[in-house]
């Protein structure tokens, strides 16, 4: 478009000061006034100007990408609900800058921090959209390859930080919109949840492949019982007082008799669970037990609840009414949906054990 063209089709006249009038050069053209060529020349610094965006404000920061503030809002928001003390620091601190180097933590960062914002910001979504589930397939596809590939020591803190969070993500996603469709009434949930079957996954990395030197870490994410850097608040067990008889009947507690070796199985987390639902236990101190018991079940515990067995079943569907009104955004879901889910499991399947059905009464009211 030349110079007549344009004025005539905008209506505005040229100031006339040559070659660089002032409503030529708003307008992102060269003016051509008086110069030899008859198309105007555009402007280019003047469009990148206009399409550039906007500098920050002094003092405020500047994201590169949408991913870097989705890993900012895990820094400061997220992982203070996934841990405390030195673990909480290494996973705000180290971890974060490992992923600026490693894509596949990166991608997995970014996943939690996507589906804290779906759970926490109304209306909450009950499933992933395309950019969560994109973030979610690169974080397990990279993970998956570096396994597969003869991982270095040196790929250790990246691989145990990444199953963590994999770890969380199925913890989370509760693929079921009601208690019929969870696990165990699901009949499409034959082998468990997926969330049980990897439970000790990261323990597995941790214990395969050796700590290169001052790797904080592999140190601060190793597993609980050879965890020397989280220090839990001691809490000597409180003799167990006002819990319901039922329950007491149904895992052999305080009779003061030798438990049997089957029996046994049950009364470490028995006990546990006792102490969670009808002791005065701070918050803190209740969480802290329940990730425990989530990261340390014992083998023979892990394939009663695979096997649907009603009493272990009943001390998970305990922890759940125990954790699900706290508002840790990332167990609410499963607390909620898969424990009205055991619930209706046992109502059905134990129809005739008083001391079960009592205890369900119970849990429901909490």
């Amino acid at each position: 478009m030349g110079l007549q063209e344009l004025q005539a089709s905008t209506g505005w006249q040229c100031d006339e000061i040559k070659p660089m009038c002032r409503q030529c050069q708003a307008y992102g053209v060269s003016c051509s006034f008086t110069c030899p060529q008859t198309k105007t020349q555009p402007l280019q610094p003047v469009i990148e100007h206009i399409f550039a965006p906007p500098q920050p404000s002094a003092g405020l920061p500047c994201w590169v990408c949408p991913t870097d503030r989705l890993i900012a809002q895990f820094q400061l928001l997220i992982a203070p609900t996934m841990s405390y003390g030195k673990r909480l620091d290494v996973y705000q601190n180290q971890v974060v800058e490992l992923a600026h180097t490693t894509p596949f933590l990166k991608h997995a960062i970014t996943t939690v921090a996507l589906t804290y914002q779906r759970h926490t910001i109304t209306p909450i979504r009950s499933t992933p959209d395309l950019v969560e589930s994109y973030h979610w397939d690169r974080a397990l596809v990279g993970f998956n390859r570096k396994l597969s590939q003869n991982p270095q020591p040196d790929d250790k803190a990246a691989l145990l930080s990444t199953s963590m969070l994999l770890w969380l993500l199925v913890f989370c996603h509760v693929d079921a919109s009601t208690p019929e469709e969870a696990w165990p009434l699901s009949p499409d949930v034959t082998s468990g949840p997926t969330w049980l079957r990897i439970a000790r996954g990261k323990d597995e990395v941790w214990r395969q492949m050796p700590s290169p030197p001052r790797d904080c870490i592999s140190a601060a994410l190793a597993p609980v019982e050879n965890n020397p850097i989280i220090i839990r608040p001691a809490e000597p067990l409180a003799p167990l007082q006002g819990v319901p008889v039922p329950y007491l009947r149904l895992f052999n507690l305080g009779t003061g008799k030798q438990s049997l070796e089957y029996e046994s199985m049950y009364h470490g987390v028995a006990v546990d669970v006792a102490q969670a639902l009808f002791a005065d236990r701070p918050l803190l101190p209740t969480i802290l037990s329940f990730v425990t018991f989530l990261s340390t079940m014992s083998s023979n515990f892990k394939s009663l609840l695979l096997a649907k067995d009603p009493r272990a079943l009943l001390l998970l569907a305990c922890w759940y009414g125990r954790i699900r009104g706290l508002g840790v955004w990332w167990m609410t879901p499963r607390t909620v949906l898969e424990g009205e889910s055991i619930c209706r499991y046992l109502e059905r399947a134990c129809p005739d054990n008083p001391d079960l059905q009592e205890m369900i009464i119970f849990l429901r009211a909490l």
